[in-house]
């Protein structure tokens, strides 16, 4: 009890007046923190989509296995290191069928220019 209470000020806690020094986040870091909290809500919330689409199957299709919420998020997980291995495998496909034809701009990248002006 006395930990969930500790957890509780903490959490509620702001800051620190009077000369005290507080530490804060800069933009960049505070910008990264926002997005992957935003994508573990939703790793988590699609998580439990799936096992309640699951479990609801298993009315239609008793031979189902119950599944854990544990589980659901496992699978969740691995199907998407899955997609992102195939995306990565579509994109150095990509390159390896137009060898040179990317180059890298500012932030992505592009087809290099041709002598004709047009890409």
């Amino acid at each position: 009890m006395r930990r969930i209470v500790a957890l509780l000020f903490m959490l509620l806690s702001t800051a620190a007046w009077a000369g005290m020094p507080t530490v804060t986040l800069s933009d960049v870091a505070e910008m990264r923190l926002s997005g992957i909290s935003f994508f573990l809500a939703l790793i988590l919330l699609v998580a439990l989509g799936f096992r309640f689409l699951w479990n609801f199957l298993r009315r239609d299709f008793p031979r189902l296995p119950h599944l854990e919420y544990k589980r659901a998020l496992a699978l969740v997980v691995l199907l998407g290191l899955c997609f992102n291995l195939i995306l990565l495998m579509i994109a150095g496909t990509r390159e390896l069928m137009t060898p040179g034809a990317w180059e890298k701009g500012k932030t992505i990248y592009q087809l290099k220019q041709r002598e004709g002006g047009k890409p």
